[in-house]
């Protein structure tokens, strides 16, 4: 996909939408809805249970059912909204592998107007790469644990793996180039090229 297509989806509404819409249910303002719908559902399978379903036992549930599904409609869209307008960036960079560190690999981006330009990551790549022979704690210094470290008096980041990416990098080959979404959180987002083709 060409950096001309991959600029126009970072402006793609509809696409940054549906971007959040996968996040939405790692959300806490999500279980108070969930919470009341669980209940609902419970009370419809014990009147089930109870052979009262087709009774007037089963309009409170009926009732939680509908109050519950309304509110998280609500709060989901709500959610959605606030990422959307919020005054965060999105930005889709490309992510090359920078070194193997303890069996994990870690992977860099640019958050700059290069974020999308493999030879300029190459390049810093080997600026990075020469920087830690000379100061071996460089890139073991990250007292805070953080999945996301600047590289100081760079535009670059440094993508230490969580758990689920070690799991994952057993399972499939995703030490390969790929793209990730910046928009100055803590935790990073990878993005498929399938899923970025899906709105071209």
């Amino acid at each position: 996909m060409n950096t001309d297509k991959i600029q126009r989806l970072e402006r793609n509404e509809k696409f940054r939408r549906k971007f959040y819409a996968k996040g939405v249910w790692r959300n806490y303002a999500i279980v108070p809805p969930s919470g009341i719908l669980f209940v609902a559902l419970f009370g419809f399978l014990y009147l089930f249970n109870v052979d009262h379903l087709m009774s007037l036992y089963a309009i409170p549930f009926i009732i939680l059912l509908l109050l519950g599904t309304i509110w998280l409609k609500a709060t989901r869209k709500y959610i959605i909204n606030q990422k959307i307008s919020g005054k965060q960036p999105f930005a889709i960079c490309l992510s090359i592998p920078l070194m193997k560190k303890n069996g994990k690999t870690i992977m860099m981006f640019s958050a700059g107007s290069n974020r999308l330009n493999k030879y300029y990551l190459e390049k810093e790549k080997k600026e990075i790469l020469d920087r830690i022979g000379s100061d071996a704690d460089f890139v073991g210094v990250n007292p805070l644990n953080k999945l996301l470290v600047a590289v100081p008096e760079t535009d670059i980041y440094l993508i230490y793996p969580s758990f689920s990416d070690r799991l994952s990098n057993k399972t499939t080959t995703s030490t390969v180039n790929r793209y990730v979404i910046f928009d100055n959180l803590e935790k990073i987002r990878y993005i498929t090229l399938r899923e970025m083709e899906s709105f071209s």
